[in-house]
Protein backbone atom coordinates (compact mmCIF):
# COMPACT_ATOMS: atom_id res chain seq x y z
CA UNK A 1 0.00 0.00 0.00
CA UNK A 2 1.26 3.47 -0.84
CA UNK A 3 2.38 5.77 1.93
CA UNK A 4 -0.25 8.34 0.91
CA UNK A 5 -3.07 6.01 2.11
CA UNK A 6 -1.45 4.99 5.39
CA UNK A 7 -2.28 6.60 8.70
CA UNK A 8 0.42 7.11 11.37
CA UNK A 9 -0.57 3.89 13.14
CA UNK A 10 0.04 1.91 9.97
CA UNK A 11 3.41 3.54 9.57
CA UNK A 12 4.21 2.61 13.19
CA UNK A 13 3.19 -0.97 12.41
CA UNK A 14 5.66 -0.99 9.51
CA UNK A 15 8.43 0.21 11.80
CA UNK A 16 7.53 -2.53 14.26
CA UNK A 17 7.60 -5.16 11.48
CA UNK A 18 10.93 -3.80 10.30
CA UNK A 19 12.44 -4.25 13.78
CA UNK A 20 10.98 -7.77 13.97
CA UNK A 21 12.45 -8.76 10.60
CA UNK A 22 15.84 -7.46 11.62
CA UNK A 23 16.01 -8.85 15.17
CA UNK A 24 13.90 -12.03 15.06
CA UNK A 25 14.30 -13.08 11.45
CA UNK A 26 17.94 -11.87 11.28
CA UNK A 27 17.38 -9.93 8.06
CA UNK A 28 19.56 -6.98 8.92
CA UNK A 29 19.14 -5.14 5.62
CA UNK A 30 15.34 -5.01 5.71
CA UNK A 31 13.87 -1.52 5.63
CA UNK A 32 10.50 0.16 5.14
CA UNK A 33 9.87 0.72 1.43
CA UNK A 34 8.41 4.21 1.91
CA UNK A 35 6.50 6.35 -0.57
CA UNK A 36 5.51 3.37 -2.68
CA UNK A 37 8.76 3.38 -4.66
CA UNK A 38 8.98 -0.42 -4.41
CA UNK A 39 5.46 -1.10 -5.65
CA UNK A 40 3.07 -2.50 -3.11
CA UNK A 41 5.78 -3.93 -0.83
CA UNK A 42 5.97 -2.42 2.65
CA UNK A 43 9.31 -4.02 3.68
CA UNK A 44 12.16 -4.86 1.33
CA UNK A 45 15.54 -6.52 1.76
CA UNK A 46 18.04 -8.52 -0.26
CA UNK A 47 16.24 -11.82 0.48
CA UNK A 48 12.96 -10.72 2.08
CA UNK A 49 9.85 -8.86 0.94
CA UNK A 50 6.83 -8.22 3.14
CA UNK A 51 3.37 -6.76 3.44
CA UNK A 52 2.23 -5.07 6.65
CA UNK A 53 -1.58 -5.30 6.82
CA UNK A 54 -3.01 -3.05 9.52
CA UNK A 55 -6.67 -3.91 8.76
CA UNK A 56 -9.40 -4.96 11.14
CA UNK A 57 -10.39 -7.92 8.96
CA UNK A 58 -8.31 -11.08 8.36
CA UNK A 59 -5.97 -11.16 5.37
CA UNK A 60 -7.19 -13.36 2.51
CA UNK A 61 -5.48 -15.44 -0.14
CA UNK A 62 -5.63 -12.68 -2.78
CA UNK A 63 -3.41 -10.42 -0.71
CA UNK A 64 -0.88 -13.22 -0.25
CA UNK A 65 -0.89 -13.93 -4.00
CA UNK A 66 -0.01 -10.28 -4.69
CA UNK A 67 2.74 -10.50 -2.07
CA UNK A 68 4.24 -13.65 -3.60
CA UNK A 69 4.22 -12.08 -7.06
CA UNK A 70 5.85 -8.87 -5.85
CA UNK A 71 8.45 -10.74 -3.77
CA UNK A 72 9.86 -12.60 -6.76
CA UNK A 73 12.87 -14.69 -5.71
CA UNK A 74 12.85 -13.26 -2.19
CA UNK A 75 11.21 -14.82 0.85
CA UNK A 76 7.62 -13.57 1.15
CA UNK A 77 6.52 -12.50 4.62
CA UNK A 78 3.24 -11.00 5.74
CA UNK A 79 2.46 -9.20 8.99
CA UNK A 80 -1.25 -8.92 9.81
CA UNK A 81 -2.96 -7.26 12.75
CA UNK A 82 -6.25 -9.18 12.36
CA UNK A 83 -4.85 -12.58 11.36
CA UNK A 84 -5.60 -14.65 8.25
CA UNK A 85 -8.41 -16.62 6.76
CA UNK A 86 -8.24 -20.42 6.85
CA UNK A 87 -7.84 -20.49 3.07
CA UNK A 88 -4.94 -18.03 3.33
CA UNK A 89 -3.23 -20.17 5.99
CA UNK A 90 -3.45 -23.31 3.87
CA UNK A 91 -2.34 -21.53 0.71
CA UNK A 92 0.62 -19.85 2.48
CA UNK A 93 1.98 -23.19 3.76
CA UNK A 94 1.77 -24.64 0.24
CA UNK A 95 3.57 -21.63 -1.30
CA UNK A 96 6.09 -21.11 1.55
CA UNK A 97 4.85 -17.69 2.57
CA UNK A 98 5.65 -16.81 6.18
CA UNK A 99 2.69 -15.42 8.11
CA UNK A 100 3.03 -13.42 11.31
CA UNK A 101 0.43 -11.76 13.50
CA UNK A 102 1.05 -8.75 15.69
CA UNK A 103 -0.84 -6.69 18.25
CA UNK A 104 -0.97 -3.01 19.02
CA UNK A 105 0.77 -3.82 22.30
CA UNK A 106 3.90 -4.84 20.42
CA UNK A 107 3.68 -8.66 20.39
CA UNK A 108 4.39 -10.72 17.26
CA UNK A 109 4.21 -14.47 16.62
CA UNK A 110 4.30 -16.84 13.60
CA UNK A 111 0.86 -18.11 12.55
CA UNK A 112 1.80 -20.86 10.08
CA UNK A 113 4.39 -23.61 9.82
CA UNK A 114 6.64 -21.80 7.37
CA UNK A 115 6.65 -18.72 9.60
CA UNK A 116 7.70 -20.83 12.55
CA UNK A 117 10.41 -22.49 10.46
CA UNK A 118 11.67 -19.10 9.29
CA UNK A 119 11.84 -17.78 12.85
CA UNK A 120 13.46 -20.98 14.14
CA UNK A 121 16.04 -20.99 11.34
CA UNK A 122 16.93 -17.39 12.10
CA UNK A 123 17.27 -18.25 15.77
CA UNK A 124 19.46 -21.25 14.99
CA UNK A 125 21.65 -19.14 12.71
CA UNK A 126 21.93 -16.45 15.38
CA UNK A 127 22.90 -19.03 17.98
CA UNK A 128 25.46 -20.48 15.58
CA UNK A 129 26.89 -17.01 15.01
CA UNK A 130 27.06 -16.49 18.75
CA UNK A 131 28.78 -19.85 19.25
CA UNK A 132 31.22 -19.12 16.44
CA UNK A 133 31.95 -15.68 17.84
CA UNK A 134 32.37 -17.17 21.31
CA UNK A 135 34.78 -19.79 19.96
CA UNK A 136 36.76 -17.13 18.14
CA UNK A 137 36.80 -15.00 21.27
CA UNK A 138 37.84 -17.99 23.38
CA UNK A 139 40.65 -18.87 20.97
CA UNK A 140 41.77 -15.26 20.92
CA UNK A 141 41.66 -15.07 24.71
CA UNK A 142 43.57 -18.35 24.95
CA UNK A 143 46.16 -17.06 22.50
CA UNK A 144 46.51 -13.83 24.47
CA UNK A 145 46.79 -15.77 27.72
CA UNK A 146 49.37 -18.12 26.22
CA UNK A 147 51.31 -15.13 24.88
CA UNK A 148 51.17 -13.43 28.27
CA UNK A 149 52.33 -16.61 29.98
CA UNK A 150 55.14 -17.01 27.44
CA UNK A 151 56.29 -13.44 28.03
CA UNK A 152 56.06 -13.96 31.77
CA UNK A 153 58.15 -17.12 31.50
CA UNK A 154 60.68 -15.33 29.32
CA UNK A 155 60.86 -12.40 31.74
CA UNK A 156 61.27 -14.80 34.66
CA UNK A 157 63.95 -16.74 32.79
CA UNK A 158 65.72 -13.49 31.89
CA UNK A 159 65.62 -12.40 35.54
CA UNK A 160 67.02 -15.77 36.59
CA UNK A 161 69.74 -15.53 33.95
CA UNK A 162 70.61 -12.02 35.07
CA UNK A 163 70.74 -13.18 38.68
CA UNK A 164 72.89 -16.15 37.72
CA UNK A 165 75.16 -13.89 35.68
CA UNK A 166 75.61 -11.62 38.69
CA UNK A 167 76.41 -14.61 40.85
CA UNK A 168 78.86 -15.89 38.25
CA UNK A 169 80.55 -12.49 38.02
CA UNK A 170 80.81 -12.31 41.78
CA UNK A 171 82.21 -15.82 41.87
CA UNK A 172 84.77 -14.90 39.22
CA UNK A 173 85.78 -11.80 41.14
CA UNK A 174 86.17 -13.88 44.29
CA UNK A 175 88.28 -16.41 42.41
CA UNK A 176 90.41 -13.62 40.96
CA UNK A 177 90.97 -12.24 44.44
CA UNK A 178 92.01 -15.69 45.67
CA UNK A 179 94.36 -16.12 42.71
CA UNK A 180 95.85 -12.66 43.18
CA UNK A 181 96.33 -13.35 46.89
CA UNK A 182 98.08 -16.62 46.04
CA UNK A 183 100.32 -14.75 43.61
CA UNK A 184 101.06 -12.12 46.25
CA UNK A 185 101.94 -14.82 48.75
CA UNK A 186 104.35 -16.47 46.30
CA UNK A 187 105.88 -13.10 45.45
CA UNK A 188 106.49 -12.27 49.12
CA UNK A 189 107.98 -15.70 49.72
CA UNK A 190 110.30 -15.25 46.75
CA UNK A 191 111.34 -11.78 47.90
CA UNK A 192 112.17 -13.17 51.33
CA UNK A 193 114.20 -15.94 49.70
CA UNK A 194 116.13 -13.32 47.71
CA UNK A 195 117.28 -11.70 50.94
CA UNK A 196 118.96 -14.97 51.86
CA UNK A 197 120.07 -16.10 48.41
CA UNK A 198 120.38 -13.49 45.59
CA UNK A 199 120.18 -16.31 43.03
CA UNK A 200 116.85 -17.57 44.38
CA UNK A 201 114.83 -15.91 41.58
CA UNK A 202 117.05 -17.34 38.85
CA UNK A 203 116.90 -20.75 40.49
CA UNK A 204 113.09 -20.60 40.72
CA UNK A 205 112.74 -19.59 37.08
CA UNK A 206 115.13 -22.31 35.96
CA UNK A 207 113.19 -24.88 37.95
CA UNK A 208 109.89 -23.74 36.41
CA UNK A 209 111.19 -23.65 32.84
CA UNK A 210 112.80 -27.06 33.17
CA UNK A 211 109.76 -28.64 34.87
CA UNK A 212 107.74 -31.11 32.85
CA UNK A 213 104.87 -31.39 35.34
CA UNK A 214 102.30 -29.40 33.34
CA UNK A 215 103.16 -31.15 30.09
CA UNK A 216 103.08 -34.59 31.72
CA UNK A 217 99.68 -33.96 33.28
CA UNK A 218 98.32 -32.65 29.97
CA UNK A 219 99.62 -35.71 28.09
CA UNK A 220 98.04 -38.10 30.58
CA UNK A 221 94.76 -36.18 30.92
CA UNK A 222 92.77 -38.84 29.05
CA UNK A 223 93.98 -41.54 31.43
CA UNK A 224 93.43 -39.80 34.76
CA UNK A 225 91.12 -41.61 37.14
CA UNK A 226 88.60 -39.83 39.33
CA UNK A 227 90.92 -40.31 42.30
CA UNK A 228 93.96 -38.95 40.43
CA UNK A 229 92.21 -35.96 38.87
CA UNK A 230 92.06 -33.62 41.94
CA UNK A 231 95.75 -34.19 42.76
CA UNK A 232 96.81 -33.58 39.14
CA UNK A 233 94.79 -30.34 38.91
CA UNK A 234 96.15 -29.12 42.26
CA UNK A 235 99.71 -29.87 41.12
CA UNK A 236 99.29 -27.83 37.92
CA UNK A 237 97.62 -25.02 39.86
CA UNK A 238 100.58 -24.89 42.26
CA UNK A 239 102.95 -24.59 39.27
CA UNK A 240 100.98 -21.62 37.96
CA UNK A 241 100.91 -20.01 41.42
CA UNK A 242 104.69 -20.22 41.60
CA UNK A 243 105.11 -19.02 38.02
CA UNK A 244 102.80 -16.04 38.65
CA UNK A 245 104.84 -15.06 41.71
CA UNK A 246 108.11 -15.37 39.80
CA UNK A 247 106.71 -13.31 36.96
CA UNK A 248 105.69 -10.50 39.32
CA UNK A 249 109.07 -10.42 41.03
CA UNK A 250 111.16 -10.69 37.85
CA UNK A 251 109.27 -8.11 35.80
CA UNK A 252 110.34 -4.49 36.40
CA UNK A 253 107.61 -1.90 36.76
CA UNK A 254 108.72 -0.25 33.52
CA UNK A 255 108.00 -3.41 31.54
CA UNK A 256 104.59 -4.25 32.99
CA UNK A 257 102.75 -2.27 30.34
CA UNK A 258 104.28 -4.31 27.54
CA UNK A 259 102.03 -6.57 25.44
CA UNK A 260 104.17 -9.59 26.31
CA UNK A 261 103.69 -9.15 30.04
CA UNK A 262 99.96 -8.58 29.63
CA UNK A 263 99.75 -11.69 27.44
CA UNK A 264 101.49 -13.71 30.14
CA UNK A 265 99.11 -12.43 32.85
CA UNK A 266 96.13 -13.20 30.61
CA UNK A 267 97.49 -16.69 30.00
CA UNK A 268 97.75 -17.25 33.75
CA UNK A 269 94.13 -16.22 34.31
CA UNK A 270 93.04 -18.35 31.36
CA UNK A 271 94.88 -21.31 32.86
CA UNK A 272 93.20 -20.76 36.23
CA UNK A 273 89.79 -20.78 34.51
CA UNK A 274 90.65 -24.00 32.66
CA UNK A 275 91.78 -25.61 35.90
CA UNK A 276 88.52 -24.59 37.58
CA UNK A 277 86.64 -26.35 34.79
CA UNK A 278 88.80 -29.44 35.13
CA UNK A 279 88.22 -29.45 38.89
CA UNK A 280 84.46 -29.14 38.42
CA UNK A 281 84.09 -25.77 40.14
CA UNK A 282 80.40 -24.83 40.17
CA UNK A 283 79.38 -28.10 38.50
CA UNK A 284 77.11 -30.68 40.14
CA UNK A 285 78.45 -34.17 39.64
CA UNK A 286 81.54 -35.33 37.78
CA UNK A 287 83.14 -33.54 34.86
CA UNK A 288 83.35 -35.55 31.65
CA UNK A 289 86.84 -36.94 30.94
CA UNK A 290 87.00 -35.20 27.56
CA UNK A 291 86.24 -31.85 29.25
CA UNK A 292 89.00 -32.46 31.79
CA UNK A 293 91.47 -33.34 29.04
CA UNK A 294 90.52 -30.30 26.98
CA UNK A 295 90.90 -27.98 29.98
CA UNK A 296 94.30 -29.39 30.95
CA UNK A 297 95.55 -29.04 27.37
CA UNK A 298 94.38 -25.42 27.40
CA UNK A 299 96.32 -24.90 30.63
CA UNK A 300 99.39 -26.46 29.03
CA UNK A 301 99.22 -23.99 26.11
CA UNK A 302 98.98 -21.12 28.59
CA UNK A 303 101.98 -22.56 30.43
CA UNK A 304 104.14 -22.22 27.32
CA UNK A 305 103.29 -18.50 27.08
CA UNK A 306 104.14 -17.93 30.75
CA UNK A 307 107.42 -19.88 30.54
CA UNK A 308 108.50 -17.89 27.48
CA UNK A 309 107.92 -14.62 29.35
CA UNK A 310 109.75 -15.96 32.43
CA UNK A 311 112.80 -16.84 30.34
CA UNK A 312 112.87 -13.35 28.89
CA UNK A 313 112.31 -11.73 32.29
CA UNK A 314 115.14 -13.79 33.80
CA UNK A 315 117.63 -12.13 31.47
CA UNK A 316 116.60 -8.58 32.45
CA UNK A 317 115.59 -9.09 36.06
CA UNK A 318 117.08 -6.50 38.37
CA UNK A 319 115.43 -6.98 41.71
CA UNK A 320 115.85 -4.35 44.36
CA UNK A 321 115.95 -6.43 47.50
CA UNK A 322 116.08 -4.46 50.74
CA UNK A 323 119.34 -5.06 52.62
CA UNK A 324 119.34 -5.56 56.38
CA UNK A 325 120.68 -2.67 58.40
CA UNK A 326 123.98 -3.28 60.24
CA UNK A 327 124.82 -1.63 63.48
CA UNK A 328 128.19 0.13 63.60
CA UNK A 329 130.16 0.49 66.77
Amino acid sequence: MSAAHKDPRWREAERFAERHARTVLARLDVRVAGDGRHGQLDLVGSDLAAFVEHHRSPVGRDTLQRLLTAAGHRTAVCYARAGYTKMALVWADERHVALFGYTDAGHCAPLNEFGRQLAQRAQDEAEQHVRTAAEVLTRHASALRAEAERREREAHAAALRAQEDRREQERRRARRREQDEATLGRSIALLLALQIDPAALHTAIQRLTMSGVVTAVSDSADRLTLAERPHAVALVRAMFDEAAGALEVSTPATVRESPQYRAARTAIYRAYDALDVAAGEGVAGHVAPEDVARSLRSAELAWRVVVAELVKADTIAVVDVPSPRLRTR
